[in-house]
């Protein structure tokens, strides 16, 4: 069975509509073409479905549907395994008959492949079989020439982190109560038969594990979604929050740290739980003239929740820093590492007027929207920009540096909860100073690396990084975070100068 119901696709929610294709019938040629498109997966996005039985219109399925004539049910299939030969290297959609309406479907599941590029023939009725590499980088179905195949086969040259095998993991990390949860949450078609089905099955039917001869492999997904600690295989993947009690933050002993680990999607709520139980409050301020009664919190939770799903999302979990979450007094921090994209524009993201062309974590983004997590398509930016707006607080800060290592995202506190002298006292909180401090650790990093750096101010990424069991990347990003936060200066050029510690 097919994961995502018919039911569920029909509604137009959980999957985007240019990921979807409805034929009124069967038509060879077109309908193979299309599952070579999705196949290939241009836009990382996981594929699509095609749904033949429905007519569709301007990109809608137009209902009641025509259905498929049932003693036509078999021949179509065996036609459509004779002609999905045709495409190199050979690949099958998952196919399920579906009685909807009163009516016979045939609905297929065409998920990105591992093995491509795929390519299949103009016209598979016809004689020449010269092969086309087909894509879909929007709604539309076309042959990728020039860049865009070049582009595509460097996109295989590369399977995207969260959906490679781990070769660490076993079926015995994954915990079949996460599996089971995530099928009621998601209303999966698999959800009525989940005490039936085995965790291997439910695992490769979710494809976040490929069959093997004696077992499964887990990929980097299946940890994420139903592993108990997948931080122990993906170093990194949790959240570290820290809560400052006092103004004075950083140089404050009064602070909170907690760690939150577990599925990603638990580590989102348990996050948000925390802050919402712990921050979060409400003010309601009447007003003499009027019977109405202004209500606004501190922070708006739908933004919060927008910016940390989004910040897991996209964070990148082949390095090992964890999403940060730090409370302030008056202001809110999420950061993860690295930032955005270098072909976004900063100043047309903050504002919400941007479409993503890749995601960084495509199956991710997939399993996070189908329990209504994560927006996708972009949408994001836009409802922490009205959640916002909507609590009269002041609109998000976003801050990265110039070559993308970090982001943060900073939420002011609404006005309404200044008390007298705040103005003032504003300038004791620090602003998009992000201090990776390991929860576990005494002594942060960034703080034993200045007292290496003050005895030998000559020492070199490489040398910190092998001091620290680190990369030298990460080195890299704590020694910029220094500089910025006007901890260290670097005197000289990169390749002969040397830090100094700034008293």
């Amino acid at each position: 069975m097919i994961p995502l119901k018919l039911e569920t696709l029909l509604k137009d929610r959980v999957v985007e509509s240019d990921r979807v294709e409805y034929k009124r019938g069967w038509n060879p040629t077109d309908i193979v073409t299309t599952i070579c498109a999705y196949a290939n997966d241009f836009n990382n996005t996981n594929g699509g479905y095609i749904v033949i039985g429905i007519e569709e219109k301007y990109g809608r399925p137009q209902l009641p549907p025509v259905g498929v004539d049932k003693d036509d049910l078999d021949k179509i299939q065996q036609e459509l395994f004779q002609y999905c030969n045709f495409i190199m290297p050979r690949y099958i959609p998952q196919i399920e008959i579906v009685q909807y309406q009163g009516k016979h479907l045939l609905y297929l599941w065409c998920s990105a492949g591992d093995d491509g590029p795929y390519s299949s023939p103009k016209d598979v009725l016809s004689e020449d079989k010269h092969k086309e590499y087909w894509i879909k980088p929007a709604s539309v179905k076309t042959i990728a020439k020039g860049s865009e195949l070049s582009e595509l086969f460097d996109k295989f040259n590369s399977t995207p982190y969260d959906d490679r095998v781990n070769r660490k993991a076993t079926i015995d990390d994954i915990r079949r109560a996460h599996l089971e949860d995530y099928l009621v949450d998601s209303d999966s078609s698999l959800k009525t038969m989940r005490s039936k089905i085995s965790v291997e099955d439910i695992l490769i039917a979710l494809e976040t594990a490929n069959p093997t001869d004696v077992g499964v492999d887990i990929r980097n997904i299946g940890l994420l979604m139903f592993g108990d600690r997948p931080e122990k295989f993906i170093p990194g993947a949790q959240i570290d929050l820290v809560h400052f009690h006092s103004l004075r933050a950083e140089g404050s002993d009064d602070f909170t740290e907690k760690v939150f680990t577990g599925p990603i999607q638990k580590q989102i709520r348990d996050a948000l739980s925390y802050i919402n139980a712990v921050l979060l409050v409400e003010k309601v301020v009447k007003h003499p003239a009027r019977a109405e009664a202004d209500r606004f919190f501190n922070y708006p939770y739908a933004a919060l929740e927008e910016i940390l799903v989004n910040a897991i999302f996209h964070k990148s979990y082949r390095d090992p820093e964890p999403v940060e979450i730090r409370l302030y007094v008056d202001c809110i921090q999420v950061i993860n590492y690295p930032g955005p994209a270098k072909w976004i524009d900063m100043e047309t993201f903050a504002v919400g007027k941007i479409r993503a062309r890749k995601y960084r974590n495509r199956r991710i983004g997939e399993f996070l929207k189908e329990i209504d997590l994560s927006e996708k398509q972009s949408t994001g930016i836009t409802k922490i920009l009205n959640a916002l707006e909507a609590n009269g607080s002041p609109p998000p800060e976003f801050d990265t540096d110039e070559d993308r290592n970090y982001f943060i995202v900073t939420l002011r506190q609404h006005e309404g909860f200044r008390t007298d002298g705040d103005e003032k006292k504003k300038t004791d909180v620090p602003v998009n100073v992000p201090v990776n401090v390991p929860v576990n650790a005494p002594v942060s990093r960034r703080e034993k690396l200045k007292e290496i750096v003050a005895d030998n101010p000559s020492v070199t990424a490489y040398e910190l990084a092998a001091i620290f069991s680190v990369t030298t990347k990460t080195i890299k990003r704590d020694l910029i975070m220094l500089k910025k936060t006007g901890q260290l200066k670097r005197v000289g050029s990169d390749k002969t100068g040397h830090w100094e510690v700034v008293e």
